[in-house]
């Protein structure tokens, strides 16, 4: 089991970046199943609790890629 402790504070920012995963995928009609949404979601917190990295951009990029290439415009 983790050592992980959650927070009010982390289980905001998990809802808030949930919620914004969510209402991104409609606004640009893009279908995510739930595992591509948690898993950009889980991105989303590691930005808000940890900042930009190096390691961050190359995730946020392979998930611009994702999305571009499954529901090319």
């Amino acid at each position: 089991m983790s050592d992980y402790k959650s927070t009010t504070q982390d289980s905001i920012v998990r809802q808030s970046s949930l919620k914004f995963v969510s209402d991104y995928q409609r606004a640009i009609g893009c279908p995510l199943t739930i595992k591509e949404i948690m898993g950009i979601t889980n991105v989303i917190v590691d930005y808000c609790q940890n900042g930009w990295s190096k390691e961050l951009g190359g995730r946020v990029e392979n998930i611009d890629k994702f999305i571009k290439e499954k529901f090319p415009e």
